[in-house]
């Protein structure tokens, strides 16, 4: 097992004690990122699987589990201020931004994870001693990575990054209709490909399904309206592509454990 920590932050890597552990409810930001399989944890509502490539941030005082994780646990804890001081460099409008209950991939946060995480093995095998600069750096770096491409409550849209794959052809004709009722064929006409294919390339890139996508993207691009607006909620909803209030509200609860209505309450300019 390997831990660095300082004021800012903590790296932590174990290989052992990897099944179920205690109840936590750390007061830091959890980022959780894992390389070689299915991490499993246990929360009050439901338990989540972060898949290899894939990360996940718990927000402070969240109550969770360890259930299982794949051969090696790759953590990082941020402390909140900082979080704060980056998101105000970051013109931000929400300094203290609630990350979303969202297991999520992307590959500048990918290549960094794997970056930190070789550095800190070759680190360990040569028994160097740890370095508060370079953890300093580190901790920042990732803090910006989250708040740039994190799931939370300070985007205004889902993030993506841009390459030119068959994937990103469809997930622009998203982004520019998404208000659209789309099917799976209508997506997989578009990317060229046949919809099984397209619907398994989709998830291997991404990390979820094509229309789980369009749902948060959807949901992203509402919260500016839900913050900074006084229109009803079914309207914001309807306006945002979605069928009903209830489908709305049921991935709300799922992202942020509230309704959008206890979301705008919370998050509103005042």
């Amino acid at each position: 097992m390997m831990i660095i920590a300082n004021n800012n932050g903590l790296i932590l890597i174990r290989r052992n004690h990897l099944e179920e552990r205690n109840w936590r409810d750390d007061t830091s930001y959890k980022f959780i990122f894992s390389f070689f399989g299915k991490s499993v944890y246990q929360t009050h509502y439901e338990d989540l699987t972060i898949h290899a490539g894939e990360f996940f941030i718990f927000n402070p005082n969240e109550p969770h589990k360890q259930l299982k994780v794949t051969q090696e646990k790759f953590l990082i804890e941020i402390e909140p201020e900082v979080v704060k001081e980056a998101a105000v460099q970051l013109g931000i409008e929400q300094p203290e931004p609630e990350f979303s209950a969202q297991a999520f991939r992307h590959p500048l946060i990918s290549q960094w994870a794997s970056f930190i995480h070789n550095y800190f093995i070759q680190q360990e095998a040569e028994e160097l001693p740890a370095n508060d600069l370079f953890l300093d750096n580190s901790v920042a770096q990732l803090t910006i990575l989250l708040l740039q491409f994190g799931l939370g409550s300070h985007q205004k849209e889902l993030p993506t990054i841009q390459t030119k794959t068959n994937i990103d052809i469809v997930i622009n004709a998203l982004k520019e209709n998404y208000t659209e009722d789309w099917s799976l064929d209508q997506m997989a006409n578009i990317s060229g490909l046949n919809k099984y294919q397209f619907a398994h390339q989709f998830k291997e890139e991404k990390g979820i399904s094509p229309y789980s996508w369009l749902q948060l993207y959807r949901l992203f691009k509402s919260q500016h309206s839900l913050i900074n607006t006084d229109e009803s909620i079914l309207s914001i909803a309807l306006e945002h592509g979605f069928k009903n209030i209830s489908s709305y509200n049921r991935l709300f609860m799922k992202m942020y454990r509230k309704t959008p209505t206890e979301f705008r309450k919370i998050y509103r300019r005042k």
